[in-house]
């Protein structure tokens, strides 16, 4: 099904098939384009138009685009499946292919350190429908927009065997998982993505999926499932000598057993993680040196994950009771982080240094509300839903250390106003904290 397979005046028509034989029930002008066979925007626009004056498509504008639907979707239905099965697979996989081009350049944009995984893609879209997204905004709010679409071209997939696309999709749709923390949807697409990886035969993809699916169940408080989900991300990647793989893993397992209430466990694991990270920066360094200058974005992604796990080590010297070990660990971990332009996790290291910070006493309280402060910032320009919520807690758990009963009620107050709004991105830790200070 090229281009070049309809006569122009009969492009309404195609249109309509095309929407009527899409996987799901509105899709988008994008997806339209794809399936209709790679058609650029004028000539989509245009059959749209068409097939809306003759009253066989209704478009609708939502917050990331135009989409369309058959107003009978029976009669349209009937239609489609008179199409020959190859016609009706190669729709799909158009439209599919479109969709995860356009989650992989959401994912670029918003998480350039995200390990790059293989795209398997048969059919690229039009030159002038590949603009991908302007701004860190109108991606999250694609992404966001578009879960529905997602469940539905993931069933698609794995009734046609496509596990690549699979574990693909759920790859490029991190940068969602990780800032709106939709946990129980997370969950089983991760489990799907996981057991879809292992019949590709990929590895690397495998073992993204295991650490990320270890990362949610940890947030479930399910955390022997995370620690058996990161046990075997870590032995994959050590057959393998997937050094970045292996780090990933094991500061995935300390990060498990310090939420699990386990933090003289999890700080070997941690201290481990810290150690392979600053060798993959070292390594990372040298490159860069020696291929004059090449690489040096590696160098940024790895200081990233040193930060990351500067900051899951001071969360440990916290619990351990050790705050002054813990303030320097988060500040070190706040400027990595800033250097790497994660502002999503540099607001985590910033919370919890105002934590720290409090928790050291001596009248820094003042200095703990302006690290707060800007944590806040941080996660409303990242756009980090469930820590929008969470910086709360945190703010009601130091105004109560510090005896402030009052601001400490309005600070919980305020934190399960926020999390009402978004209840999936609550985990149980979140719910034992919240009902313990509204009840103080």
């Amino acid at each position: 099904m090229s281009d070049t397979d309809t006569d122009p005046g009969d492009d309404a028509e195609h249109v309509y098939r095309t929407v009527a034989a899409a996987p799901m029930p509105r899709p988008r002008l994008e997806s339209i384009a794809a399936g209709a066979g790679g058609w650029d925007r004028a000539r989509t626009h245009g059959a749209l138009g068409q097939a809306t004056a003759e009253g066989h498509l209704v478009p609708s504008v939502d917050e990331v685009g135009t989409l369309a639907e058959v107003p009978d979707r029976d009669r349209a239905q009937r239609g489609a499946a008179e199409l020959p099965d190859a016609h009706r697979e190669e729709i799909a996989r158009r439209i599919a292919d479109d969709f995860l081009l356009r989650a992989t350049a959401a994912e670029h944009l918003l998480a350039p350190w995200h390990r790059a995984t293989a795209r398997t893609i048969e059919y690229a879209p039009a030159p002038d429908m590949r603009d991908g997204f302007d701004t860190a905004t109108r991606a999250r709010s694609w992404l966001a927009a578009s879960t529905d679409d997602l469940q539905v071209l993931l069933e698609e997939a794995a009734r046609r065997r496509w596990w690549h696309w699979v574990w693909q999709a759920v790859h490029a749709f991190w940068p969602h998982w990780h800032l709106a923390r939709p946990l129980t949807l997370a969950r089983q697409v991760h489990e799907d993505a996981v057991l879809a990886a292992q019949r590709d035969g990929a590895r690397v993809g495998e073992r993204e999926m295991l650490t990320s699916l270890a990362v949610i169940l940890r947030s479930q408080g399910e955390h022997e499932q995370a620690l058996t989900a990161s046990g075997r991300a870590l032995t994959s990647a050590r057959e393998d000598e997937d050094a970045r793989a292996e780090a990933q893993a094991t500061n995935q397992h300390g990060s498990i057993l310090l939420d699990a209430g386990r933090p003289l466990e999890a700080r070997p694991h941690l201290e481990q993680a810290l150690a392979l990270r600053s060798d993959l920066v070292e390594q990372a360094r040298a490159h860069v040196e020696r291929h004059q200058g090449a690489g040096a974005g590696e160098v940024r992604t790895f200081r990233r994950q040193v930060g990351l796990t500067l900051v899951t080590l001071g969360r440990t010297e916290q619990a351990l009771g050790n705050p002054a070990a813990a303030v320097r660990y988060l500040r070190e971990a706040a400027d990595a982080l800033e250097e790497a332009g994660d502002t999503h996790d540099h607001g985590r290291a910033l919370a919890y240094l105002a934590a720290a910070t409090a928790a050291r006493g001596g009248g820094r309280l003042r200095e703990a509300a302006e690290l707060y402060d800007h944590a806040e910032q941080a996660f409303t320009t990242a756009g980090s839903t469930a820590w929008w919520a969470r910086v709360r807690l945190l703010r009601g758990r130091t105004a109560l250390d510090a005896g402030q009963h009052e601001a400490a009620r309005e600070e919980f107050t305020e934190a399960a106003r926020r999390f009402a709004l978004a209840p999936d991105t609550m985990t149980p830790q979140d719910r034992e904290h919240l009902t313990t200070g509204l009840t103080q």
